[in-house]
């Protein structure tokens, strides 16, 4: 009889896996592969601040797989409820269940407002946004072509986060917008976060950098401001130690909350070289989980460790259901771009798992790196959209 696989979430992560499964050399023609979505549109993270910056429009995106590109797999549409590890089954909202042999996880990480009193009043109101999210950062490249304050504030208002690089990718932006409608001058940008610095995951170094480059730009840095709640009629940010800090404008990194969970409402623990979860037969990858490098710090929620961990759990899926010998363990090996306006790009790379610390470092901005980054989603969207996966 088939084994069944069951991956939850075509995103990054589950498209990788049914990638890695494809380059695997493995026969899959005796697997019953099944991918479960809400819809089956995603994006790409770092797309969401070009649609601040107003460098593209929400509706360009999306990325939706063809039927090409999923050729060969089960598509189920649908929303996850629950988990039974037991039983191996998984129920969906409309009380259906898929039965498994073994099951990815990669439902990635949700937006949850509500954690923070008084920020999603604040939202309502157009005063507090966001750009986690398409319509989310529509709103925000709203908010800023309709600007006309003196005091723009980027929170980071908890961890762990989507992106590390992302508030300051913001901040850098919004000044680069600001300097072409000749505001700059006028509008006082800065960045609270509960960071003592930023990125720091990748080490000692590449934090430091980054506040030189806010501070090259104008832009203020507030390290270990842990946000307590927001005052959306007095336009405040109440901060754990009492502290306040008032804004015209709030542009805001969500609480973040993993989308399906197995035994409780934390981020999924994995084993951090298979990414195998406490259960036999299930495994989890990306946003969703929670990894600790051996230095101690907490491995980012980047895409290129949702594709990293893609290839180790479907090669020791494979070795599971004994279709193959080999097993994999997770690469530690990362790196992101960062926008710094102009048109032009950062990059930090290098690899995560290195003792005592990390050592990564920042590049030089350049307009060769920001066209990088561009070329990388055009090849992922070409992956999906256009002819069969990879």
């Amino acid at each position: 009889m088939k084994k069944k696989v069951v991956i939850l979430g075509a995103g990054i992560g589950g498209l990788s896996v049914v990638n890695e499964f494809r380059q695997s050399q493995v026969p899959l023609g005796d697997l019953d592969i099944t991918i479960v979505d809400e819809d089956f549109t995603h994006f790409l993270g770092f797309t969401l601040p070009w649609v601040m910056r107003g460098w593209r429009d929400a509706a360009s995106v999306p990325i939706r797989p063809s039927s090409e590109a999923l050729s060969g797999i089960t598509t189920v549409t649908g929303s996850v409820i629950g988990i039974d590890p037991i039983a191996r089954t998984v129920t969906l909202s409309d009380a259906s269940a898929l039965d498994f042999d073994a099951l990815i996880i990669a439902t990635g990480a949700r937006n949850a407002l509500d954690k923070i009193p008084g920020l999603s009043e604040a939202a309502a109101r157009g005063e507090a946004v966001h750009y986690y999210g398409v319509d989310a950062a529509g709103d925000a490249r709203r908010a800023m072509e309709g600007f006309s304050g003196s005091k723009i504030v980027f929170l980071v208002t908890s961890q762990p986060y989507r992106c590390p690089v992302a508030p300051y990718e913001g901040a850098l932006l919004a000044s680069d917008f600001l300097n072409d409608k000749n505001m700059r001058s006028d509008v006082d940008i800065s960045v609270y976060t509960p960071e003592k610095h930023p990125m720091p995951s990748a080490g000692p170094y590449a934090g430091p950098q980054l506040v030189q480059l806010l501070k090259d730009n104008g832009i203020t840095f507030h390290g270990e401001h842990t946000t307590e709640r927001v005052d959306p009629d007095g336009k405040v940010v109440v901060f754990a130690d009492g502290t306040t800090v008032s804004f015209d404008l709030l542009v805001f990194v969500p609480p973040h909350e993993p989308s399906v969970t197995i035994d409780g409402p934390e981020w999924i623990g994995v084993d951090a070289q298979t990414m195998q979860t406490p259960y036999e037969g299930i495994w989890a990858i990306g946003d969703t989980v929670s990894v600790t490098s051996p230095s101690g710090r907490p491995l980012p929620k980047a895409a290129i460790f949702a594709k990293n961990g893609a290839k180790a759990a479907a090669q020791n899926v494979l070795h599971y259901l004994e279709r193959s010998d080999r097993t994999a363990a997770l690469s530690g090996l990362g790196y992101c771009y960062l926008d710094t306006g102009q048109h032009r790009a950062a990059q930090g790379k290098g690899d995560f798992f290195t003792l005592p610390h990390p050592e990564i470092t920042l590049t030089e901005p350049s307009a060769g790196q920001h066209r990088d980054k561009q070329e990388e989603e055009a090849q992922w969207r070409n992956m999906w959209e256009s002819r069969s996966g990879a």
